[in-house]
């Protein structure tokens, strides 16, 4: 868990860093006359907002890793786990009751 959190404060150091340098880049860019600064910084800030994203997504899948990783070792089941066991339990007491009629219909 301590890694899982480090992970996500490097991720977040590292948009934070990216994002102060594409600013800064824009910041001092010289002014110009037209719209292309405007459409600069909405470049920038599109790429910056991707970066982030992927950034989050990463984390995301990281915590899921981490946390099936302390059920295992906890020896605690997940949903699927769960789910999986569910079904395999329906099918057997379907299998269950239709032995229990064929067996009653064959001592009749």
């Amino acid at each position: 868990m301590k890694d899982l959190l480090k992970k996500g404060f490097y991720v977040g150091l590292g948009a934070g860093l990216l994002l102060k340098d594409e600013i800064m880049k824009v910041l001092n860019a010289p002014v110009k006359v037209n719209d292309k600064p405007l459409e600069d910084l909405r470049r920038v800030l599109k790429n910056i907002s991707e970066n982030v994203g992927q950034g989050v997504e990463t984390i995301k899948g990281a915590g899921q890793e981490e946390v099936g990783h302390l059920l295992d070792q906890a020896g605690l089941a997940r949903s699927q786990d769960v789910e999986a066991l569910q079904k395999r339990i329906d099918e057997l007491e379907a299998q269950l009751r239709k032995k229990q009629q064929d067996g009653a219909k064959a001592a009749k």
